[in-house]
């Protein structure tokens, strides 16, 4: 399965667990079979054989199913604001997001600056200075300063809660130093050009 096949089936299952259980999750006692049956009711007989051709994507879908629906709500909730404030910064679907009113907590400019210069720049660390507030890109010590500087930390922050950025060490004076996740570098390809 290729990449954009299974981002796209994990798409449609995470939809379908909201639709399921706003519609009845709460009322079945035994989730996983309820479930299934309803994807059956719904005419998703594909998907129904998919999840049953996998012995790791059943066990899997039953704890998570098993869980407490406030937990659960929190987590897809979650990737939702992710995905929304990813599509934000893509030309595409920025358009779509904010129609849909999905946008509300998008990745900051900013944020998708630092991103971008981050992989354009080939660095292969970044730090936060405090004096002054910017962002050093290893490990040539290029020092960078954006327009908002006091929002940098909280940038870099969500960049790394999205996982396009990964905490990899600490300096001596306990700053956290970061690296560049694959997930970083393909968002950055789909951002417009910035110099550097």
């Amino acid at each position: 399965m290729t990449p954009i096949e299974a981002s796209s089936l994990l798409a449609t299952l995470i939809g379908l667990i909201c639709n399921w259980r706003q519609e009845r999750g709460s009322q079945a006692t035994e989730r996983f079979q309820d479930f299934m049956v309803w994807l059956s009711h719904h005419h998703f007989e594909s998907l129904r054989e998919r999840i049953f051709a996998s012995d790791e994507l059943q066990r899997e879908l039953g704890e998570l199913l098993q869980q407490d629906f406030a937990d659960l709500g929190v987590k897809l909730d979650a990737i939702a604001g992710a995905i929304s404030s990813v599509a934000d910064k893509i030309d595409t679907l920025s358009q779509v997001g904010r129609a849909l009113g999905a946008s509300d907590e998008a990745l900051s400019d900013q944020a998708a600056e630092i991103l971008k210069f981050f992989d354009q720049s080939g660095a292969i660390r970044l730090l936060v200075s405090d004096f002054p507030q910017a962002c050093v890109f290893l490990p040539e010590n290029r020092v960078v300063q954006f327009s908002e500087a006091r929002f940098v930390e909280a940038d870099v922050a969500a960049l790394e809660s999205l996982g396009f950025i990964k905490l990899v060490d600490q300096n001596n004076s306990g700053s956290p130093i970061y690296a560049l996740t694959r997930a970083g570098t393909a968002l950055a390809a789909t951002l417009r050009e910035i110099p550097i």
